[in-house]
């Protein structure tokens, strides 16, 4: 097993908060599991009825990636957590992002197996590709952010 060690577990992190996939809330600490996150002026006061699995699970995704020792499981487990933390969101996420959360799943398997592809040393990260992605992520991203503030309450933080 490769162990990716603090900076590599950055690494990581950096790559998925590039792609967009920091759910926490904006500012502050992430919510806990089962929190309430302050929604926004234009978001409601709970959430739709109708994505509640939705909103659930990027509230579960929310906690995962805020917990203690998050990434810190070497550069195989943080991916394959990476991944199935995305297909979560992908199997429930709403008709009207279903495609953008599609995108953002083919977009981090690029990501982490650019990452993979370096054995966990930093150093060789092809910032290039990383970069490209990320942009390509952008519009998606944007969407997802969009429709989850407004049919979840749940606001992003910026990624990077």
């Amino acid at each position: 097993m490769v162990t990716v060690g603090t900076r590599g577990a950055r690494i990581v992190a950096g790559t998925l908060l590039g792609l967009g996939l920091a759910l926490g809330a904006c500012g502050g600490t992430p919510p806990a599991p089962g929190a309430a996150v302050a929604p926004s002026t234009s978001a409601p006061a709970t959430p739709d009825p109708a994505v509640r699995q939705y909103c659930d699970t990027v509230t579960r995704v929310q906690a995962e990636q805020a917990a203690p020792g998050s990434g810190q499981n070497g550069l195989p487990a943080s991916s394959d957590s990476a991944r199935r933390q995305v297909a979560d969101l992908v199997a429930v996420a709403p008709p009207e992002i279903a495609a953008e959360w599609r995108t953002v799943a083919s977009l981090t398997d690029q990501a982490l197996a650019s990452l993979e592809g370096t054995g966990g040393d930093p150093s060789r990260i092809d910032t290039a590709t990383l970069d490209r992605l990320q942009r390509d992520a952008g519009p998606a991203v944007a969407r997802i952010q969009e429709v989850t503030q407004q049919r979840c309450g749940i606001t992003f933080r910026p990624g990077g």
